[in-house]
């Protein structure tokens, strides 16, 4: 009986090896779009009708024994034309070959992700300012809203449909982190400020230290002093040393010049930031300084803060931060 079955499992085997190509690659391409709900049978038929692959049982069998293929996403996919069930599947999955996909980093400005939006040419029209924000906010502004992300951007999307595609999103941190919930007083919009300040200002193990700043300076009527409200304030970016003038911002993004929060987040906050809004670390600081690269120091002591502080400038002449 054994030799029966390692026959039959021979033949099976060869059968199923006739069904499928052999090639990994091959110079000759063509799109195939992966849409929102596409079943593997949906997928499988597409690669057969494209010629990408030779049978299509094959690439089921392939796919149901490899839990990876539950990661295909939506998009525009380049795959090979003639190549194995197998290459399929690992084309399928590799992001470069989807036209579709769009992301970008925490910490972007609204008008910034718009550009890159409009740059990577995945959707049709313009932003029409008409996208609902959740009426928990109190805003219609959908700055701190665009949640960062990748983002599988099927042809004939529309500009709006994009953005609230990231406000869909957004939602879901903010129900994971407890944003949506209000903090000590502090309402659902007033935490996204906060927690795109904490994005903008430091690096992700500080987080939870500079919300703890952020909370100590507004329980007792101190100027935020946030310097990246500045950097919105006058739509700059990249200075690691502000220039006095910029102090003198008539802008109520201006937290030197202006107590309590901003009007509006300055940035799209990612999850990490959101968390450290309703987890602020323990601690009386009510400064920080980055004396160097990961090196960011607290204290409570201003002192201290303008010793610091030298000392961060005398390693920014040095050329540290270039």
């Amino acid at each position: 009986m054994a030799i029966v079955f390692t026959l039959i499992a021979i033949s099976t085997h060869n059968a199923f090896l006739l069904n499928d190509y052999r090639n990994v690659s091959s110079t000759e391409k063509v799109e195939i779009l992966i849409e929102p709900g596409d079943t593997g049978v949906k997928i499988a038929q597409k690669l057969k009708d494209s010629g990408v692959i030779k049978a299509e049982k094959v690439f089921i069998k392939i796919a149901i024994n490899d839990k990876r293929a539950n990661g295909i996403s939506p998009g525009l996919h380049e795959l090979d034309v003639g190549i194995s069930a197998q290459s399929a599947l690992e084309q399928l999955l590799d992001p470069k070959r989807n036209r579709g996909l769009f992301g970008f980093v925490e910490g972007l400005r609204k008008n910034e992700i718009f550009d890159l939006l409009a740059k990577s040419k995945l959707v049709t029209g313009k932003y029409s300012a008409n996208v609902k924000i959740d009426p928990l906010y109190m805003t219609k502004d959908v700055e701190g809203f665009l949640f960062p992300a990748q983002y599988s951007i099927v042809p004939g999307t529309t500009f709006d449909q994009a953005v609230n595609q990231m406000i869909q999103r957004f939602y879901i941190s903010a129900k994971q982190s407890g944003i949506e919930n209000g903090y000590r007083g502090y309402s659902p919009f007033e935490l996204v400020i906060i927690a795109s300040m904490i994005e903008s200002e430091g690096d992700l193990v500080d987080f939870p230290k500079i919300a703890r700043v952020i909370y100590n300076r507004l329980e007792i009527g101190m100027p935020l002093q946030i310097n990246a409200t500045i950097d919105y304030a006058t739509n700059t970016r990249g200075k690691i040393r502000l220039p006095y003038k910029s102090l003198d911002t008539n802008s109520k993004y201006n937290t030197y010049k202006y107590r309590g929060l901003p009007p509006g987040p300055i940035s799209n906050p990612g999850e990490q930031a959101m968390s450290a809004a309703v987890n602020p670390a323990n601690g009386d600081w009510l400064y920080y300084v980055t004396v160097k690269p990961g090196d960011t120091r607290f204290t409570r002591s201003f002192d201290e803060f303008n010793v610091w502080a030298n000392e961060f400038r005398k390693n920014e002449d040095a050329g540290l931060f270039d």
